[in-house]
């Protein structure tokens, strides 16, 4: 006898265990589907720690999100008893008219959020060991921080269970069909259907989702962890987190890292962990290389050489990981075109996992009641119809 949900949610990552929780926490029979782990490092969720920051570069869109985001996180705290944001400011550096910079300062302008301008001494006063430009600026975000982010996974998908949800892991869904009685999904394992179809496939999204208009680029991402030569001054603590645009002809990303975090209390590699962001190769998420390549290490120590020489010591961890990147390097949230009772959260593009508990109630909104009241129309499918937003 095939096994009938409400909604089922295909991949039980960041979006997809928020989702299963969402979902849950209304009320529906959930099923949620996870060909790994749950959590598991193989996709866009592992790797310790992410960033949560709220004067949005990439678009003050994205700041009503973000302040839902924030109370949501503390409300899946103090359901679920465990520490996940972690407020240690987050420390920003670039030229004065650049794209960090300049887009930190419109979305604190349009949201009327703090952020302060550091003067040099003020900047060696608060973070002796960071070396930035003589041309740029540096802000500071009080409220910036970080998530723990494989316990986070884990959370949602703690709380999700506690709420009546059903997950499976380790079970790879083949295909998925629309029809008369709702949605058929079809594993290696089983087969199962639902009223509605939730899918947060990250890397694997675009096999779910072959419309036209919609085009996902799976690019690997490299992150290490070092053992800073004077560890006093990069522990959590004493270190903020950092973002620093890399103004090298050329670049178009950003350098940014985390305080030295004691494994005894964090769980994971010891050590500063630093990363580059922005899309690097295109791969095939089925056939990733995970082990560090020398030129990628070499990366590594290079950005802490400019910025932190103090923290350019031995490597003691490195993962490899992946984006999923949109055209236009913004989320797709939306219904899908061609079958109504499917709806989907992809292309996060290395800056999602922050809004994973909104973008779960966004999601969840949109398969029981097929809308939300959350700000994400700028986020839909329908910006590819004219070209990238």
């Amino acid at each position: 006898m095939t096994a009938t949900f409400d909604v089922i949610v295909a991949g039980v990552g960041a979006m997809g265990a928020a989702a299963c929780s969402a979902l849950a926490q209304r009320g529906a029979r959930v099923l949620g589907i996870e060909r790994f782990d749950v959590p598991h490092p193989f996709g866009s969720s592992g790797g310790q720690t992410r960033l949560i920051r709220k004067a949005y570069y990439e678009h003050p869109d994205y700041v009503p999100l973000l302040e839902r985001a924030y109370a949501a996180w503390h409300e899946l705290e103090a359901r679920t008893r465990t520490a996940l944001l972690f407020q240690t400011g987050l420390v920003c550096a670039g030229p004065p008219d650049g794209v960090l910079v300049t887009g930190m300062r419109r979305a604190a302008q349009a949201h009327r959020l703090e952020l302060a301008t550091l003067a040099r001494e003020e900047l060696t006063a608060r973070v002796p060991a960071l070396r930035v430009p003589s041309g740029f600026d540096v802000l500071f975000e009080a409220q910036g921080g970080f998530l723990l982010c494989e316990r986070a996974v884990a959370a949602f998908a703690h709380d999700a269970l506690e709420h009546g949800a059903v997950l499976r892991a380790r079970e790879r869904i083949v295909r998925w069909d629309v029809t008369g009685d709702g949605v058929h999904v079809f594993t290696d394992k089983d087969h199962y259907r639902a009223a509605r179809l939730v899918i947060t496939a990250g890397p694997w999204s675009a096999r779910f989702l072959a419309e036209r208009g919609l085009r996902l680029r799976v690019t690997r991402q490299c992150v290490g962890w070092v053992r800073p030569q004077r560890p006093a001054l990069f522990a959590y603590g004493a270190f903020p987190c950092f973002l620093i645009d890399d103004d090298t002809p050329g670049a178009s990303g950003c350098w940014y890292g985390f305080p030295s975090l004691p494994s005894a209390v964090f769980a994971g590699p010891s050590g500063l962990k630093v990363g580059y962001h922005a899309p690097g190769p295109v791969v095939d998420p089925d056939a990733l290389d995970r082990a560090l390549r020398a030129a990628e290490e070499a990366r590594i120590h290079d950005g802490l050489t400019r910025f932190l020489p103090e923290a350019d010591g031995p490597l003691l961890a490195a993962q490899v990981c992946m984006y999923t990147n949109s055209d236009d390097g913004h989320f797709v949230v939306d219904r899908h075109p061609s079958y109504p009772p499917v709806v989907f959260a992809c292309g996060f593009s290395g800056h999602g996992f922050k809004f994973a508990p909104v973008i779960g109630e966004a999601l969840a909104d949109l398969a029981l009641d097929g809308g939300s009241s959350l700000p994400i129309g700028f986020l839909s499918l329908a910006r590819f119809g004219g070209g990238p937003r």
